[in-house]
């Protein structure tokens, strides 16, 4: 390609890789400016090419793309000869479900385990548990699906398998070590395959697996490096059931009449045999149960309508007074317990990113904001304002295990003037919040 095009990122930075990475295959000629994350990503040149002061970022003469998956599928697109973004629509979009799989359950265990290591952010044992736990999921489900393929998609590689393998890279490097590494050989292969490769070879150089577990500054070493007590998904074999002999051993001499009621009680009697379905069905989820038993005059997807087609929020919190049901839904703040530690921008959405993610299960009962306020590299504050079903947060802590980190307070009804304000600030405006910048903002309806 003729055009200059400039990638915005600093040295080192996992989410660069798989564009450098596809425009080697793709032979795009990429310009990377020196740039220092925390100065230049600051600037007002750079804020006016992204006001969030995240990178990386692509400039282009068409103007500026933001979002380090954003800016790989554009060059993966740029060459659709090479194939790196499918060669069929169905390949593209099965592609697209793998970048964002990484996004969601990848990217937040992998940067939550690796950051205190590199010195990002202070270091938490419950927090580093279960994120390794996380990523011996993750290494499961690929080593499963990689067992008789050689790529994530079709017979080439692909920008999944790109993606996927940057963000392995620093963990293999860094902490995940032999012990980890032993049972899941079809991850490994398909890693190896790809991290030899000339393209890879030219951004990363060679890729050297951990040997031993490296630790954050100041915590002892101990032998966690085998992965969590997780069993391997690996489908396990099931014995057939014999089918059970048609009764041969009955005497013929006996009436019919007799032969019925042995028929009925042998499948009584068989242990193995699987109880009928509707004896195994999973018992309603309690806020069904609440609906049913408990009505509430305030309908939750008629107020996420009215939100989300407003052209006042004022209307609309005028609205949603006017209807909220303090018998039958309960306004609770959460307080990210952990604040002090958090000082990067865009891991600290992933954060907020990956809460909500894990909060799919009561969608139908659950509405609120997540936002960070703040100045990067100074303090970050993560605030959540949740309408939730009943009289109880639990509900959300049981769904979502990541809610526990969070300090709840119920807001006291009659809700004040004082407390309306604040719930209109969180829930529809850009800030400022509670007098500080509002940094990022993500709507959970």
């Amino acid at each position: 390609m003729s055009e200059t095009i400039k990638l915005y990122t600093d040295l080192g930075n996992f989410r660069a890789f798989k564009i450098l990475i596809s425009a080697e295959y793709n032979n795009v000629s990429i310009e990377i400016p020196e740039f220092k994350l925390g100065v230049d990503n600051l600037s007002k040149e750079f804020l006016a090419k992204n006001p969030l002061g995240r990178v990386p970022v692509l400039e282009t003469s068409q103007g500026v793309i933001t979002e380090s998956n954003a800016i790989a599928r554009y060059i993966a697109r740029l060459r659709p000869d090479i194939g790196l973004y499918g060669k069929t629509f169905y390949d593209s979009a099965v592609i697209d479900s793998w970048i964002d799989y990484n996004s969601h359950d990848i990217e937040l265990p992998a940067t939550l385990l690796l950051y205190p290591i590199l010195g990002y952010t202070a270091y938490n044992e419950v927090i580093a548990n279960k994120a390794k736990n996380d990523l011996t999921k993750v290494f499961q489900l690929l080593n499963n699906y990689l067992k008789e393929k050689t790529y994530l998609v079709g017979e080439s590689i692909s920008l999944a398998d790109i993606t996927i393998a940057t963000t392995l890279i620093y963990p293999l490097k860094f902490v995940l070590d032999g012990e980890f590494r032993k049972p899941f050989i079809n991850v490994i292969r398909w890693f190896d395959t790809l991290v030899n490769q000339p393209e890879f070879i030219a951004v990363v150089g060679t890729v050297v697996y951990a040997e031993v577990e490296l630790k954050a500054p100041g915590v002892q070493a101990t032998n966690t490096s085998k992965p969590a007590q997780v069993q391997s998904k690996e489908p396990k074999e099931k014995k057939e059931k014999k089918a059970k002999e048609p009764k041969a051993e009955k005497p013929k001499e006996e009436k019919p009449k007799e032969e019925k009621a042995p028929k009925k009680k042998a499948k009584d009697d068989d242990d193995d045999e699987p109880e009928p379905d509707y004896q195994e069905k999973k018992a309603e989820h309690p806020f069904k149960l609440l609906d049913k038993t408990s009505p509430t005059t305030f309908v939750m997807d008629t107020w996420k309508k009215t939100y989300s087609n407003t052209d006042d929020y004022r209307v609309a919190m005028d609205y949603f007074w006017s209807n909220f049901d303090p018998s039958g839904w309960s306004l609770y703040r959460g307080d990210y317990l952990y604040n002090d530690e958090l000082k990067v921008l865009f891991m600290t959405s992933n954060l907020i990113g990956g809460f909500i993610q894990r909060t799919e299960e009561i969608r139908k009962w659950l509405f609120g904001t997540m936002t960070i306020r703040g100045e990067e590299g100074k303090f970050l504050k993560v605030t959540c304002y949740y309408l939730i079903r009943g009289d109880s947060i639990q509900p959300l802590i049981d769904c979502n295990d990541d809610a526990a980190c969070y300090q709840w307070t119920k807001l006291p009804v009659p809700v004040s003037d004082e407390d309306k304000e604040l719930v209109y600030t969180y829930w529809c405006s850009e800030g400022p919040l509670e007098g500080e910048p509002n940094l990022d903002s993500r709507v959970y309806k």
